[in-house]
């Protein structure tokens, strides 16, 4: 069966120019960046980030045809919520397994927006969104500064990446692995097929994306990353996916739509740094961020495949 590119893709050329532009900058200004990672952080969750998670309801409603009453939308965030607090107290009584699922939810997650911007299926498919999500989850861990990500892990975690690493390899060898992995998939999907375009701006950003996160501060690279790209482009796909033939929704209705779920998250953000500052540990502070990044993720990526499973219903339901 044929299937589209279900991932919103039409800034393609906008993140590989940037991308480009910040990796070259980056050779000068690595001191700077590294200065502003923070900064960058905030703007991408805080812009983007929390934002797109907070349609997930609405997502729902329109994937699964259910009419959005009161008693639905109580079930709705009942599971959301009860899915949220099983996930969080497992990272409470378990921390390690915590981080590793979150880093198999991050695999997946990054790997299938971005995959969904072509048009494969089968096994292709599946092997492009392990080699994508893998790259980017592997070089976040063991890109750029793997000692500073393992120290962030350990704050939370108890556990050394690092330790564990040197026990059967090196870092760099591990940043090379990651590194290489997506492109060497993309070049061999091209080969095997022709939904894989060789000669496109994807194929520069199967180059570009792995790059960034090798060579730019981990913290920069992951928000330019997580704002520009997944942030963007995901949101802009649910934004399509709520659309209809007689409206198409844009971004203003989305920050009017998620204002107020945006705004008790902004809260909760803000409460957590005033906490966590007291105690003057910005490893911890960032641990935390990212543990609180992870209950939420989970709940969002089961509501994002129900949304991706409407797509591909709709895709059979035109060829039939």
């Amino acid at each position: 069966m044929a299937t589209h590119a279900k991932t919103n893709n039409e800034i393609i050329q906008l993140q590989v120019f940037v991308g480009l532009a910040i990796i070259g900058l980056n050779f000068f200004l690595y001191e700077w960046f590294e200065a502003i990672r923070y900064y960058a952080l905030a703007a991408s969750v805080l812009i983007i980030g929390m934002p797109h998670g907070a349609l997930d309801h609405k997502i729902y409603f329109k994937a699964l045809h259910k009419e959005e009453t009161v008693n639905t939308q109580i079930v709705f965030y009942a599971g959301y919520l009860l899915v949220v607090a099983v996930y969080a107290w497992l990272w409470y009584v378990q921390p390690f397994i915590g981080f590793v699922l979150f880093m198999l939810f991050t695999l997946y997650h990054f790997g299938q927006s971005d995959t969904e911007r072509l048009p494969l299926n089968g096994f292709l498919k599946q092997l492009f969104i392990l080699a994508r999500g893998l790259s980017i989850a592997g070089l976040i861990l063991f890109g750029s500064d793997p000692f500073y990500t393992s120290r962030i892990v350990e704050s939370v975690t108890g556990i050394s990446l690092i330790s564990i690493v040197y026990n059967f390899t090196t870092t760099e060898d591990l940043r090379l692995f990651f590194a290489l992995m997506y492109p060497c998939v993309f070049f061999f999907g091209s080969l095997v097929s022709k939904q894989v375009p060789l000669k496109s701006w994807l194929s520069l950003d199967a180059l570009v994306v792995p790059a960034l996160f090798s060579l730019v501060d981990p913290i920069f690279a992951f928000a330019l990353y997580f704002g520009l790209w997944h942030g963007y482009n995901h949101t802009k796909t649910m934004l399509d996916f709520l659309s209809s033939k007689d409206e198409q929704i844009g971004f203003g209705w989305f920050y009017k739509e998620t204002a107020f779920f945006s705004a008790i998250s902004y809260i909760g953000l803000i409460l957590i740094y005033f906490l966590v500052e007291a105690f003057g540990d910005e490893a911890l502070l960032v641990a935390i961020l990212f543990t609180l990044i992870s209950v939420i993720t989970l709940p969002h990526m089961l509501v994002v495949e129900q949304m991706y499973r409407a797509f591909d219903k709709a895709d059979g339901d035109r060829l039939t």
